[in-house]
Order: C-alpha cells, then sequence, then structure tokens
C-alpha cells in the first residue's frame, strides 16, 4: 500500500495542499477533490514527496496548466512534467477537475 499524507494550510488567500511521501494513481481523486474544494487558489507543496508515477506526473502538469502551483517541485519531477507534455501535448481523459 503506497503511504500519502495530505496536510492542508493557508497562506493568505491560498490554500497549500502540502503532500508528504509517494503518490500514486489510487490518490489522484482524493487529490481532485481537494483542489476543488480549495480553488481558486491553489498551491501543491510538493517538497516532502518522494515518489510518483507517470499518472502523477501527468496529473499534476495538467493541474498546473489549469491554474494550480506546484510548490518546492523536485528537479526531477519538474524535468518529467516537461517531458510528459512534450510527448503528449493534448490531456488525458480524467487529468483534470469534472466540471458538472
Amino acid at each position: 500500500m503506497t503511504m500519502l499524507k495530505i496536510e492542508k494550510l493557508t497562506e493568505g488567500t491560498i490554500t497549500v495542499l502540502r503532500l508528504v511521501g509517494r503518490i500514486s494513481t489510487q490518490h489522484l481523486d482524493e487529490m481532485r477533490k481537494l483542489i476543488a474544494d480549495a480553488e481558486p487558489n491553489v498551491k501543491l507543496d510538493l517538497s516532502e514527496v518522494t515518489l510518483v508515477d507517470v499518472d502523477v506526473i501527468r496529473f499534476l502538469g495538467n493541474q498546473e496548466r489549469r491554474g494550480v502551483q506546484l510548490g518546492n517541485c523536485s528537479r526531477y519531477v519538474r524535468e518529467w512534467i516537461q517531458r510528459e507534455q512534450t510527448t503528449n501535448s493534448t490531456p488525458r481523459e480524467g487529468d483534470g477537475v469534472d466540471e458538472e
């Protein structure tokens, strides 16, 4: 089982979701809900993220394109997001927050 801890903090008008541990595909639905609840000013603090998979990278890239800030993003994760965006220029189904 993959362990992820999500801490919700406030920095002025910005809601910060501090992610700690390993993020996998199974966490994306929960993250979508938390981001939707915190919009419009959301920042994901990735300083304590230890492991991600390709679906998470695509999710993070899509969230950033939607206006979510990625804070303390490691160089490795940043470069992987950029590679995925270059390789896959069209968003994949399920990468964003569903509009109701």
